[in-house]
């Protein structure tokens, strides 16, 4: 009997510790800090940063933009879809910059003279005349040459359709959403059309190569002597680069002018100052001709881009609105020093902000990777969370936070951490009442076995007391024959 109840005791405690393996285990695991989310880059500029109050531009849809950090100061129906006149030649002459090479020497076709408005801008190209792609691209961005556009689309694609098909790739590339062109030159189509914010990011991409930036900053440039011509002087349609007329601001470099009636005076310019950190990028469409008293017109292109530019440079600047310092502490887990980390932004954060601006209205979200807190050992400079700057519902930007200190791992508190865990969890319950249960069950069993036993004792002294009283016929108790 003693076998069977050393087999009872040795089947309970296995049970018991079975238990208590898996549920330890599962403990340790819930303490692995979580591994932050991926983000993904957003394709167009951030929307504007802009205080109280507001700025009107006397057209149809302007953009200003910061070029250096990518933010839009105001934007104005920016993406209303409207006609781009002569800025179409923003994104041929990038074209034909990223795809031909300016030493090249192109002839003009009978076909790149069809179908133009005799009364559009032109340079006087003749069918048959030789130059440079270099000197032809001038004729299309000082000039406006609508005729040098088809050239450049003809030595481009070999058609000006084919040319057309990779503008419109290149704008879908671009991030463009409500932009489609019919032609190189702008000339009025109802189904060319653009936006300006569209043209912003056309722009933007262009001015990175800096042939561009050269040719269409020039205010004079001379075309030499062709096979068919004299040389032609070609001055800049942009009269903000032009100092002899009413519209000369200095600041200004660049872009492209255009117009068509339906589409009204049209600019994109640059303007940078000495003073200031900021560089600007303005984009005006449908501006209108408006009749001054003394009967001069004046190009509201001219003037409201110049009124932009001022409110840019007075209004913005660029701040600091993050410094690279401790932003927020989070607790330690199992730490053998101190029990929280000092969390500070990798970088600061510079943003272009109105120059006015609340620093009180400066929002920070900061995301944990372990909002709970995280596990030793903890390396300086490890990243365990990110901070976002906000302003007026705008994201400024984003930086990581990382560990100012090195923080070493304790043994010793993980063991009285796991030993405390293991004793408070809500589990341990469970495995003692499994445990009184089964010891229930044990001591049950055993007393059902003692029952059985005594049962079987009395069975057995019943069976010889009954043994003792049998008498067979003719025998005598003490053993004699009956007489």
């Amino acid at each position: 009997m003693k076998k069977y109840r050393f087999l009872s005791l040795l089947m309970v405690l296995t049970l018991f510790l079975s238990l208590l393996t898996p549920l330890a285990g599962a403990e340790a695991a819930d303490d692995t800090p979580a591994e932050p989310a991926g983000t993904e880059p957003e394709n167009l500029p951030a929307e504007p940063a802009a205080g109280e109050g507001g700025y009107t531009v006397q057209a149809k849809a302007a953009l200003l933009l910061e070029m250096n950090s990518g933010q839009v100061l105001l934007a104005q129906d920016a993406s209303v879809q409207v006609y781009p006149a002569s800025l179409t030649k923003v994104m041929t002459c990038m074209l034909t910059l990223e795809h031909g090479n300016l030493s090249d020497v192109v002839t003009v076709s009978e076909s790149a003279l069809e179908g133009l408005d005799p009364a559009g801008s032109t340079a006087g190209l003749i069918a048959g005349e030789q130059m440079t792609v270099e000197n032809l691209l001038y004729c299309m961005m000082l000039s406006s040459a609508n005729e040098a556009c088809n050239v450049a689309a003809e030595y481009i694609a070999g058609s000006v359709d084919a040319f057309v098909a990779m503008m419109n790739e290149e704008a879908a590339a671009l991030g463009c959403t409500g932009t489609h062109f019919c032609n190189p030159h702008g000339l009025h189509d109802e189904n060319h059309y653009t936006t300006a914010r569209d043209l912003s990011l056309i722009a933007m991409k262009a001015l990175e190569d800096e042939t561009f930036r050269t040719i269409t900053s020039t205010v004079y440039y001379e075309v030499p002597p062709t096979n068919l011509s004299d040389v032609r002087k070609l001055y800049t349609t942009n009269l903000l680069e032009t100092p002899s007329t009413r519209y000369y601001y200095e600041y200004a470099v660049g872009v492209k002018t255009g117009y068509t009636t339906p589409a009204g005076r049209c600019l994109i310019s640059t303007a940078e100052r000495p003073d200031r950190k900021t560089k600007l990028l303005s984009v005006v469409c449908g501006a209108a001709d408006v009749y001054l008293e003394d009967g001069v017109i004046e190009n509201q292109n001219f003037t409201e881009t110049k009124a932009l530019f001022e409110y840019g440079f007075d209004t913005f600047d660029f701040a600091v609105v993050l410094e690279a310092n401790p932003v927020v502490q989070t607790p330690v887990f199992h730490s053998a020093g101190s029990d929280v980390a000092v969390l500070a932004a990798s970088e600061a954060i510079t943003a272009v902000m109105p120059k006015d601006y609340d620093v009180e209205q400066v929002e920070k979200k900061i995301d944990l990777f372990s909002p709970d807190g995280v596990e030793a050992p903890i390396a300086r400079g490890q990243v365990l969370g990110t901070v976002t700057v906000r302003f007026d519902g705008v994201d400024l930007g984003t930086t990581d936070l990382v560990a100012i200190t090195d923080i070493a791992r304790s043994e010793i508190a993980i063991q009285t951490a796991t030993t405390k865990s293991f004793f408070s969890g809500p589990w341990l319950k469970i495995l003692v009442g499994a445990a009184v249960a089964l010891a229930a069950l044990y001591l049950t069993a055993v007393a059902v076995n003692r029952a059985r036993r005594r049962k079987r004792r009395k069975e057995r002294r019943l069976r010889q007391q009954m043994g003792e009283v049998i008498e067979f016929p003719g025998n005598r108790r003490d053993g004699g024959l009956e007489p």
